[in-house]
């Protein structure tokens, strides 16, 4: 009995003084490949590792994100028009790490944990506007990594404000959990981002809250599946007769791939948006995508995000077809389903509503591809009503749209004009009388 508990005293001991140093190596190598990982799926962010000191039992990093490419090029360049600044803003990170299969030395800090796994760290922030006066954020992000490389995080940020040169921002805090597994490629949050607002030469911009849940998984096809939902609430943005206001906007969607197909559903709203003018717009959209290819969408996607990076985005997207026509056509034979199931626009004019639906059988495989082919092998219908007030303001400013109530293409209902029309087979009826294609005028 008490040779065993010898046993036991030494594989003790070697976990707590030995393993710090074996896992330290480990956890650092995690960290090196969530980098790796993060910079692969969201392209134009930059993480620069200033400094990494590994010791046996703990470790301290230094990280510096920086967003300048991809998606964030054009907002970066007129970052540094605007102020001058040498470099872009950028995010400092300095992270503190507890490493050992049973990190012992995290337990005299917050949120310290002795659970099983390669570090429990504690991460604390900096800003610098790109003037290299760097502020503090205050908060921190606690971290447990486990055995497998997964992480269970939660992003604590407290009330802070910043001032400089006549621009303030403040922020009433943040409380986040974010779940990643770079092996699975996988990453999850939920919490909230409270009230925000800057001020400074003549804007005011903020909102009150934004709610976020999303758990997200990486593909072999360039995008990710899985669900979002994500709720901002009163945004403001501009100031005096200039501002915008939006009492809620909310996105919600999921996605999922079954044999190499791709299907999923999104929904967008937007509540009392408020121009400039006082007018008022409340916007519902639901759409929905059935078997669409999965390889062929992957390029296409990735083509559309390349654009979006290009120095001139306007003329990326004018030439982007020839790159991706191969990948178009291959999308339309094997067949998909879109649908806009609703598109609701209340207007001070009244009440736009619409619906499409397009759906595209499979072509057979033998059969030379062309698009007059996927034309007769397609069905689909367009609901529409429209308020005759916003109708007639639009035949003012186009006089050719009063062909569409000559045609039959618009009938009048009551208060509004509306149109049902059904395509298959190359054939169009349209609220229920058959029309020749192309349809005359138009």
């Amino acid at each position: 009995m008490k040779r065993w508990l010898v046993v036991l005293l030494v594989i003790l001991a070697l976990v707590i003084l030995v393993s710090p140093g074996i896992v330290g190596r480990l956890a650092e190598k995690n960290i090196e490949d969530g980098i790796t990982w993060t910079e692969a799926e969201s392209p134009g962010v930059t993480i620069t590792t200033e400094t990494f000191e590994r010791g046996w039992f703990t470790s301290e990093g230094r990280h510096r994100v920086v967003m300048q490419g991809g998606q964030f090029r054009e907002a970066s360049e007129k970052y540094a028009a605007a102020t001058g600044n040498a470099r872009l803003p950028s995010l400092i990170i300095d992270t503190h790490m507890d490493h050992g299969l049973l990190p012992v030395t995290s337990l005299g800090r917050d949120e310290g944990s002795l659970a099983p796994g390669l570090a429990s760290t504690v991460s604390s922030f900096q800003v610098d506007p790109g003037n290299g006066e760097a502020f503090e954020v205050p908060g921190a992000l606690y971290s447990n990594v486990g055995l497998s490389g997964a992480s269970d995080s939660h992003l604590l940020l407290t009330p802070g404000t910043f001032a400089s040169e006549g621009t303030s921002l403040q922020w009433q805090g943040t409380d986040l959990r974010i779940r990643t597994n770079p092996a699975a490629r996988s990453r999850a949050i939920a919490g909230t981002i409270d009230a925000v607002s800057l001020q400074g030469d003549g804007m005011d911009a903020g909102f009150e809250s934004l709610a976020i849940t999303a758990d997200q998984t990486a593909t072999d096809y360039g995008f990710n599946v899985g669900s979002a939902d994500i709720a901002l609430r009163d945004l403001t943005f501009g100031s005096g007769d200039g501002s915008v206001s939006m009492a809620r906007m909310g996105i919600k969607a999921e996605s999922e791939i079954d044999a190499e197909r791709v299907s999923g559903q999104s929904t967008f709203m937007v509540s009392k948006l408020t121009s400039p003018t006082g007018d008022v717009v409340d916007v519902e959209l639901q759409i929905s995508l059935a078997d669409a290819d999965a390889q062929s969408l992957g390029v296409i996607s990735a083509a559309l995000k390349e654009v979006q990076g290009a120095a001139d985005p306007q003329d990326a997207m004018a030439n982007i077809y020839p790159g991706i026509e191969s990948d178009l056509q291959t999308l339309v034979r094997r067949g998909m389903t879109f649908n806009i199931d609703e598109l609701k626009v209340s207007l001070p004019q009244g009440m736009v509503v619409t619906a499409v639906a397009l759906d595209v059988d499979e072509l057979p495989a033998d059969e030379t591809f062309s698009w007059p082919a996927v034309l007769l092998n397609m069905t689909a219908a367009v609901d529409l009503r429209l308020p005759v007030a916003l109708f007639e303001m639009l035949a003012m400013m186009s006089p050719e749209a009063g062909a569409l109530v000559a045609m039959g293409i618009l009938q009048k209902d009551g208060d509004d004009y509306v149109m049902e029309a059904d395509y298959a087979k190359g054939l169009i009826n349209v609220n229920g009388a058959p029309m020749p294609i192309p349809i005359p005028g138009m």
